[in-house]
C-alpha cells in the first residue's frame, strides 16, 4: 500500500460553513467536511482519484475521508474543521482554548474502508476522551 507523509492543516471553508447551518447530522455537512484536499500529483503518488477514500493517520488518531483534488502545494493536505479532522489532532489547547489545527504530520494512503457516518465519528470521539 502506497502512503505518503504530508503536513495536515485544517480551517474553515465556505461549503463547511453553509452546510453547518443545515445541521451537523445532514448529508450535506458530511459531504463537505469528511474530505481532504490534496495536490493532484500527491493523489497520483498514493493511487487515489477524485472522491475515492483515503485513510489519514496522525500520532493522535485516524480517519477515512473522501479525497478531493486541489491546487494546494505538494506535501500539504487540507481538511475542513469538523469531527473527522478532530479525530486526528491533539485535544491539548496549551491554554488557548483552541487545539493546533495546523502543521500536524500525517500519513495518507488509498483505502477501500468506508467513511464513518457522523454518528460513528461521535462515538469514536467519545471513546478517546
Amino acid at each position: 500500500m502506497n502512503y505518503m507523509k504530508v503536513i495536515l492543516i485544517s480551517g474553515r471553508t465556505t461549503k463547511q460553513g453553509i452546510s453547518l447551518e443545515m445541521g451537523k447530522t445532514s448529508e450535506e455537512y458530511s459531504n463537505n467536511v469528511a474530505v481532504i484536499m490534496m495536490n493532484e500529483n500527491d493523489m497520483k503518488k498514493i493511487g487515489a482519484k477524485e472522491d475515492e477514500h483515503v485513510e489519514v493517520r496522525t500520532k493522535f488518531g485516524s480517519a477515512v475521508v473522501r479525497c478531493k483534488e486541489s491546487r494546494i502545494d505538494r506535501g500539504i493536505a487540507f481538511m475542513p474543521y469538523g469531527p473527522w479532522a478532530n479525530m486526528m489532532i491533539s485535544a491539548d489547547t496549551q491554554g488557548t482554548g483552541m487545539p493546533d489545527y495546523k502543521g500536524v504530520e500525517a500519513k495518507i494512503s488509498a483505502t477501500d474502508k468506508d467513511v464513518l457516518t457522523i454518528a460513528n465519528v461521535i462515538e469514536r470521539i467519545k471513546e478517546i476522551k
